[in-house]
């Protein structure tokens, strides 16, 4: 065989290797759930919903779109988010799935500010508590001052032991500052984050506030 014929094989090989690539990504995309809100909710659905979606299999598929399995670990994680840690083993094993995509998604788009901020909320109050502080700062870190994302932020920051953290309240105060100057439609994002807090979490949000907004801190009880 000589070396066109090499170079035949090679490029239709190519041509076949990225066909595939394309269509698997195509239909990924197309079947993949929509990102859910990472907000804490009352309504929020609860309960474990079956694996068997054909998104999980597109997504694995298509390696490296991480921003497809990122997609996955959130529709996996958001209807039992919530129920905390002492669940039933079927609720943490999908907890635990779901920080295993997270986590695999980082891996090609470690600036999905959502993967990094559903890290911190799988984490946070448990034993990886410490992994959860640097993962909330990631989100902070990697779209700052984000309306979408703003409300869970800071319910993970209010809830969690990672309030004595200095650099990541400095991080908040970035948030407060964006709900408090220019985006007031958010302030019941501060309200509930303060209302659910831990006694440290309610000193830090209202310490940031008074800095911010004196008469805003004050409605805080």
């Amino acid at each position: 065989m000589d070396s066109r014929q090499r170079f035949r094989l090679a490029t239709i090989a190519a041509a076949v290797v990225l066909s595939w690539f394309s269509l698997v990504t195509i239909l990924a995309g197309a079947l993949t759930p929509p990102p859910p809100d990472l907000a804490p909710s009352p309504t929020r659905p609860a309960g474990p919903m079956s694996d068997d979606q054909p998104a999980d299999w597109l997504a694995a598929a298509a390696p490296l779109r991480g921003d497809l399995l990122a997609d996955v670990a959130l529709a996996r994680a958001i209807p039992v988010i919530d129920l905390g840690t002492a669940a039933s083993p079927e609720v943490l094993a999908r907890r635990e799935s779901a920080l295993t995509l997270a986590q695999q998604s980082l891996g090609f788009a470690p600036h999905d500010s959502r993967a990094w901020l559903l890290i911190a909320m799988l984490q946070a109050g448990g034993p990886s508590s410490a992994a959860a502080t640097e993962a909330l700062k990631m989100s902070f870190l990697t779209a700052p001052s984000d309306p979408a994302l703003i409300p869970a932020r800071l319910a993970v920051l209010a809830t969690s032991a990672t309030t004595e953290d200095g650099e990541l309240a400095s991080l908040a105060r970035g948030d407060m500052r964006l709900i408090l100057t220019r985006r007031p439609d958010l302030k019941g994002a501060v309200v509930r984050a303060y209302d659910r807090g831990s006694p440290k979490g309610k000193v830090l949000i209202r310490d940031i506030a008074r800095a911010l907004d004196p008469g805003f801190a004050a409605t805080l009880h």
